[in-house]
C-alpha cells in the first residue's frame, strides 16, 4: 500500500535529495564529472511530501514555500515505483497545500532529461529556459498558477 504524508524530517529529505543527484549523475555526463553526489539538503527547506511503501521510503517531493508560490525543489521516485500515479499524487498534493494556504501558484526547473512532458501532462507551463546549464543539457523552468 502507498502512503503518501507531510513529512520534514531532514534524514527523509536527505535519503531523496541523494537518490535523485544519484539519477541525474547517471544520465548527464558534466553532473557526473564535475558535482558531488554527497551534497547535503538544508535543514531550511520545508513543506515536503513523501511516498512510503509500507514503512519503506520510495519518493517524495521536497520544497519550500517563498515569495507566495511553492517552490518544488526536488521530486523523485525510486525506479520500480515509476508509472504507478505516485508522482502524478505527489503533485497534487502539493497543489492541493498551494490551495490550501492560498498560494499564487507552484513552480519548479527540470533538466531535459528529466521530466519536463509529465509536468505539461500535470498543467505546467515552460516560462524560461537556459541551455547549456550544465553543458550539454536544457534547464527548463516551469510553473502552474492555482489563483
Amino acid at each position: 500500500m502507498i502512503i503518501l504524508k507531510n513529512d520534514n524530517d531532514i534524514n527523509n529529505k536527505n535519503i531523496i535529495h541523494t537518490k535523485l543527484r544519484r539519477n541525474n549523475l547517471d544520465k548527464c555526463e558534466w553532473l557526473n564529472k564535475n558535482v558531488p553526489d554527497d551534497i547535503k539538503v538544508s535543514d531550511t527547506i520545508q513543506n515536503n511530501f513523501l511516498a512510503f511503501d509500507d514503512k519503506k521510503l520510495i519518493g517524495g517531493a521536497i520544497g519550500f514555500v517563498q515569495y507566495n508560490w511553492y517552490f518544488l525543489d526536488l521530486l523523485y521516485i525510486d525506479k520500480e515505483y515509476r508509472n504507478k500515479n505516485i508522482g502524478t499524487k505527489l503533485i497534487r498534493a502539493i497543489e492541493e497545500y498551494a490551495k490550501k494556504e492560498n498560494l499564487t501558484g507552484v513552480r519548479m526547473e527540470t533538466w531535459n532529461f528529466q521530466a519536463r512532458g509529465f509536468y505539461e501532462k500535470m498543467g505546467y507551463t515552460v516560462w524560461a529556459e537556459i541551455k547549456d546549464c550544465p553543458p550539454g543539457t536544457i534547464d527548463y523552468y516551469l510553473k502552474k498558477e492555482l489563483k
